[in-house]
């Protein structure tokens, strides 16, 4: 089970999951996809990497691993503006787990700000604080970005994997630039070919 209370810590992969309140759609048109994503690149890419996500109407699904503690004491030391910026000093611990939390905290909440504006409407867009779970093995990373890319289609928004544009799969078949570390991805699968056919497979008994 995913835990909102769970810290993010350096070095470690994370599912980031949440749902839109209500009835409510998080996503409303083409362009909010891109703004999300944008956002992302924003406010998270510089503390994680992007190994998959799956957005939906009303849901979405992002599989990330933090950098090292080091970048992510280098990043503290640049942006706080209660440190040296040609000194690095070094950051507590807790302190790091609450900066990686707030830089979540602020993507999910400049995106609902600006839904909220574009759709003159007031209130929480999100269902709750956002889910975190950490991904202990390569196994399970690989059955849960598998079920990242099947979602939509399990969901009953796309007939395929690759009809549905607001997911990485395309992005990992194909060679266009992308916020994904593909490479990395792949090596994980062993190799495009491999990629595809494990995707092809029917998940069964997996459990977020």
């Amino acid at each position: 089970m995913s835990d909102p209370l769970v810290s993010l810590q350096p070095d470690n992969c994370y599912h980031i999951y949440n749902h839109a309140v209500g009835n409510e759609n998080i996503f409303r048109s083409d362009k909010n996809y891109q703004s999300f994503l944008a956002g992302f690149q924003k406010h998270i890419f510089p503390i994680a990497d992007l190994l998959c996500y799956g957005l939906m109407k009303n849901h979405f699904h992002l599989v990330v691993r933090v950098r090292p503690s080091k970048e992510i004491i280098e990043l503290i030391n640049k942006t706080d503006i209660r440190f040296h910026p040609n000194k690095i000093v070094e950051i507590p611990a807790e302190q790091i787990i609450l900066f990686l939390s707030q830089q979540f905290s602020n993507f999910f909440n400049s995106y609902a700000k600006a839904i909220n504006k574009e759709n003159y409407r007031r209130g929480a867009l999100f269902e709750r604080a956002f889910h975190r779970k950490q991904v202990i093995t390569d196994e399970y990373l690989k059955r849960l970005i598998r079920y990242v890319h099947q979602n939509p289609v399990k969901d009953g928004f796309a007939t395929k994997m690759d009809e549905w544009k607001y997911s990485s799969y395309n992005s990992i078949i194909s060679l266009r630039p992308s916020l994904i570390v593909r490479d990395d991805v792949l090596e994980l699968f062993g190799d495009l070919e491999n990629f595809i056919f494990y995707h092809n497979q029917n998940e069964t008994g997996f459990e977020l």
